[in-house]
């Protein structure tokens, strides 16, 4: 680089620099002459029930903040927010302020503002609910994700947005059976539980309603019942017997899959939507999707299938199904088959599933379709 191209260089740099400076300062008068309505920032909180009567903001520390001020509204259970009215003035050097004397069984929502000279120049962006009673739920996933089997059932619990409880308390009814008992008291103050039915009978549908509690000296609160869930104490996956059926003449197009459902299954429905992938040993594949023509359901006769019908498989039963390629491929009496897999839409136990079946091996399950539970 030449001399004369370094100094032009120089003095470039020294104007960038000048205008930097000058927009620093621009920046600086724009924050101190700004009205007290335009904070200049945005401050997070946390609302937290104490007890049935209070509830504690939290935040963190703001340099310059002289003082803050809380502000506290109302909200009805439509989620409705009232007017905000400020309840305390304290000290820019706290983080943290303890609303009292609140009414039990409320929501109520906070906003925070921070002030520097009288000008405020931090405040809250998402204003934060509490609600001072106390809450419980089954997670959302519980009929479709928690464990069971046929021995236990296992309950996935929440209270969440309310007062931290004593314990939990776990009511069971048995379907056919009238009137819920409680079968089981955890006095576990916790904001997320995990019970194990094992006094369950295996095949046997329950339904489980849940409440929390607080004891207070001599005083215990309770919160509503959860909406019940009815779970069966039966196989999560369901496991099949899943074999061909050569005694019934069928063209080389179709074929019939005889399906044994083993003990303490849930219940399962199968409907007219269904995939065949056959592999051969020469790597060539066979793919093509198959009608239900026909069934039989144990012993019984021969019905004709009928478009968007169910069929209802239960625990220990048979049922056969001839079916149809949607393509002119041949679907029996295959040699040198290196796999063959057959996949429906299906619901097990009320839950959308896929029933995967290969009746070359003689066995067949279902899987919990993700998609459409989540």
């Amino acid at each position: 680089m030449y001399i004369g191209q370094r100094k032009e260089l120089k003095v470039m740099n020294k104007k960038i620099i000048s205008l930097i400076l000058m927009f620093v300062m621009i920046g600086e008068l724009m924050f101190t002459s700004m009205p007290a309505a335009k904070a200049s920032g945005y401050l997070e909180i946390k609302a937290t029930a104490t007890s049935m009567t209070s509830v504690k903001i939290t935040w963190k520390a703001q340099k310059g903040v002289t003082q803050y001020k809380i502000y506290r509204a109302t909200e009805n259970k439509n989620g409705n927010v009232g007017k905000y009215k400020v309840v305390a003035t304290i000290s820019g050097k706290k983080k943290s302020y303890t609303d009292k004397k609140l009414k039990t069984e409320k929501t109520y929502s906070y906003m925070v503002r921070g002030y520097k000279n009288k000008k405020c120049v931090i405040k809250t962006g998402v204003p934060e609910s509490a609600y001072t009673g106390l809450t419980c739920s089954f997670d959302e996933y519980q009929f479709a994700e928690a464990p069971r089997s046929p021995k236990s059932i296992t309950l996935k619990l929440y209270s969440s947005g309310g007062v931290l409880p004593t314990g939990y308390e776990i009511y069971r009814k048995e379907m056919g059976i009238s009137g819920y008992k409680k079968i089981a008291t955890t006095k576990k103050s916790v904001t997320s539980l995990s019970y194990k039915d094992k006094t369950v009978k295996a095949g046997k549908t329950y339904r489980y309603k849940v409440r929390t509690y607080l004891k207070v000296g001599k005083k215990k609160y309770y919160s509503a019942f959860t909406d019940y869930e009815q779970i069966s104490a039966t196989n999560r996956s369901g496991k099949y017997t899943f074999k061909f059926d050569n005694s019934v003449k069928c063209a080389d197009n179709e074929t019939v899959y005889k399906i044994t459902s083993k003990a303490y299954n849930d219940t399962l429905k199968l409907y007219d939507n269904a995939v065949l992938t056959i592999e051969l040993d020469d790597g060539s594949t066979i793919e093509t999707g198959v009608d239900i023509i026909s069934y039989r359901k144990g012993d019984g006769t021969w019905k004709k299938y009928k478009s968007n019908q169910s069929l209802t498989l239960k625990a220990n039963e048979t049922l056969r199904l001839k079916v149809r390629a949607t393509q002119d491929v041949k679907i029996k009496n295959l040699k040198n088959v290196e796999s063959y897999e057959l996949n429906m839409d299906v619901t097990y136990g009320g839950i959308s599933s896929f029933l995967w079946a290969y009746p070359y091996a003689g066995t067949a399950k279902t899987v919990m379709n993700s998609e459409a539970i989540h």
